[in-house]
C-alpha cells in the first residue's frame, strides 16, 4: 500500500498559509494527499484553496497525486456547488471524492442517505472518478439489529460506492479492523489510520460506558472529549502492522495518515507520524 496524508491533519497551518503548508508537506516526502474543504471563507474551497490553473501547476511542480477529497458543506447542500466541486476534483486528477460522515436517525434515514451516495457515485463515475464513504465509530451502531455500515453497503451499488474504512474508528466502534478489511475487501478503496494512546485504552470501545449504544448518534457532539485520545500515528497502541498486512492481502491501494488532534505543532506532528510509520513493512511512500 502507498502511504498518504489527509490534509485535515494540518488544518490550522493550511488556513494561515495554504501554499507554504503544501510545500512543506511535499518537502517532507508526502506525495499522496487526501484533501479536505475546510476553509469556507475562500472563493476556491475545494481542498487546495487555489484557482484551478494554479492548483494544477502546483501539484505538477510538487509531484503530488490527489487520491481523494471530502465534500465541503456547501457542496453537500447546494447542487450547483456540488457540480463545480466535482468538476474541480476531476480536473486536478482526484481519484475519489467522498463524504466524511453522515448521521442517521433510523434505518429508513440510512436508506435515504444510501440512495444519495448512489447518486453521488454516478456523478463521480461520469467524471472518471470513484465515490467513497468514510467511516467513524457511529457507523458500527446497531439499527434494528444491524450495523449502520452494513445497511449502507446493502443499499449502495458496488459499482458506484466504495468504502474508506477508518481503522481507528472501527476499533472505537467495537469491531476488529482486520475482520472488517477481510469482510469488505471488495468495497474498500482506502484505509484511514490514526492511533490511540495507552491512557485511553480503558475506553477503547466507545459503546462501553462512553456513548450510549441505544441512542442514535446525531452529530459531531458525540465526539466531544475525545481529543486527548489521539497520539501520532505509529506511537500508540493500535496493531497497525496487522491492518497493513490485511490491506495488502486484499489489494487496498492506500493507507492515509490522519491526525485529528495533537499537542504538537501540526507540521511537527505529521513529521513524527511519518518517522514512526516507517517502521512498518508493506508500505510505500512514492
Amino acid at each position: 500500500m502507498k502511504t498518504a496524508l489527509q490534509l485535515y491533519s494540518v488544518t490550522h497551518s493550511f488556513r494561515k498559509d495554504p501554499i507554504g503548508t503544501m510545500r512543506k508537506i511535499a518537502a517532507m516526502g508526502y506525495r499522496y494527499w487526501e484533501i479536505c474543504a475546510f476553509n469556507p471563507d475562500v472563493p476556491y474551497n475545494y481542498g487546495l484553496d487555489l484557482p484551478l490553473d494554479e492548483a494544477k501547476a502546483l501539484l505538477r511542480e510538487l509531484g503530488i497525486t490527489i487520491i481523494g477529497c471530502h465534500l465541503s458543506d456547501k457542496a453537500v447542500n447546494e447542487e450547483r456547488e456540488l457540480n463545480e466541486f466535482l468538476d474541480y476534483q476531476a480536473a486536478i486528477g482526484c481519484e475519489s471524492p467522498g463524504v466524511a460522515a453522515v448521521f442517521c436517525a433510523d434505518t429508513e434515514d440510512i436508506k435515504i442517505k444510501s440512495a444519495w451516495f448512489n447518486r453521488l457515485g454516478q456523478m463521480c463515475k461520469e467524471r472518471g472518478m470513484r465515490f467513497h464513504y468514510h467511516t467513524h465509530f457511529h457507523d458500527h451502531q446497531l439499527f434494528d439489529g444491524k450495523e449502520m455500515i452494513e445497511i449502507i453497503l446493502e443499499n449502495t451499488d458496488p459499482d458506484l460506492v466504495d468504502l474508506e474504512l477508518d481503522t481507528f474508528w472501527a476499533v472505537r466502534g467495537g469491531v476488529d479492523p482486520v475482520e472488517r478489511i477481510n469482510r469488505y475487501k471488495d468495497r474498500i478503496s482506502m484505509l484511514h489510520q490514526k492511533d490511540l494512546n495507552a491512557a485511553s485504552a480503558f475506553r477503547k470501545n466507545l459503546w462501553q460506558g462512553t456513548v450510549d449504544p441505544n441512542v442514535p448518534v446525531a452529530g459531531w457532539e458525540a465526539f466531544a472529549g475525545l481529543n486527548d485520545d489521539f497520539v501520532e500515528v505509529g506511537t500508540g497502541i493500535l496493531p497497525i502492522q496487522d491492518y497493513i498486512d490485511a490491506g495488502n492481502q486484499t489489494g487496498i491501494r492506500y493507507i492515509t495518515l490522519e491526525q485529528d488532534s495533537t499537542k504538537l505543532d501540526e507540521l511537527e506532528s505529521i513529521r513524527v507520524s511519518m518517522d514512526a510509520f516507517r517502521k512498518f513493512k508493506g508500505i510505500e511512500w512514492i
